[in-house]
Order: structure tokens, then sequence, then C-alpha cells
């Protein structure tokens, strides 16, 4: 064996496994809190669904050890959909807590396609 070996306590793993499960929390935390009764809300749910699902679908993609660059598109894909959710409140009638929520969706979905981009 090299002496590159793999090491399921690696810190850049753990921080990646970690902002997974922040960004996972936050969403859910906020399609919790949503009333749907207005038209920002209802597209802020759709949005945030969408950042659920493909979170699912980047961990799916880790525990199945699909290649690198499966695991990186997805990382993208569920980046993308963060700043998707936080655009969707451009202009909009959103209250301040839910701008600022939203920020931090877009900000852990950016930090987790850089952590992974970094470990591929």
């Amino acid at each position: 064996m090299s002496g590159a070996t793999y090491s399921p306590a690696d810190p850049k793993l753990v921080a990646v496994a970690k902002t997974i499960h922040d960004l996972d929390d936050l969403v859910r935390l906020i399609l919790t809190g949503l009333t749907r009764t207005k038209p920002w809300q209802r597209q802020l749910a759709s949005r945030l669904g969408d950042v659920d699902r493909l979170v699912q679908v980047l961990r799916l993609t880790i525990a199945m050890e699909k290649p690198d660059v499966q695991i990186v598109a997805a990382a993208e894909d569920v980046a993308g959909a963060c700043r998707r959710a936080a655009a969707s409140l451009a202009g909009s009638r959103a209250d301040f807590p839910s701008l600022q929520a939203v920020a931090l969706v877009s900000d852990l979905g950016e930090k987790l396609r850089a952590a992974i981009t970094k470990q591929a």
C-alpha cells in the first residue's frame, strides 16, 4: 500500500460532512417555518425543495462511492440550486430573517462546492 492511505477521520472529509449536514438542517428548518401564504414563500419553498432533493442526490453519490467527477458535479448542482434559491428572493417582499437565512444557504452551498472540488 502507498503512504497515502484513506482515513475516515480526515479533517477535510469531516468538514465536508458537517457542511452537508448543516445545509440539510438549515434547508429543512426554513421549509418548516414557511407558511406559504405569500408568493415569495411558495417560490422559496419550491427552490429549497430542489436544494433538499439535490443534497440527497449528493449524499447518495458519495455513499455509492461514485467517481470524483460525479461527486463534484453533484456538489455543483447543489451550489447552483442554493444560488437560485437566494436569487429567487431578489426584489421580493421577503422579510429580513428569510433573506439572511437564504443567504446562509447560498454561502453553505458554495462552501460545500469548494470543499468537494478540493477533495477531488
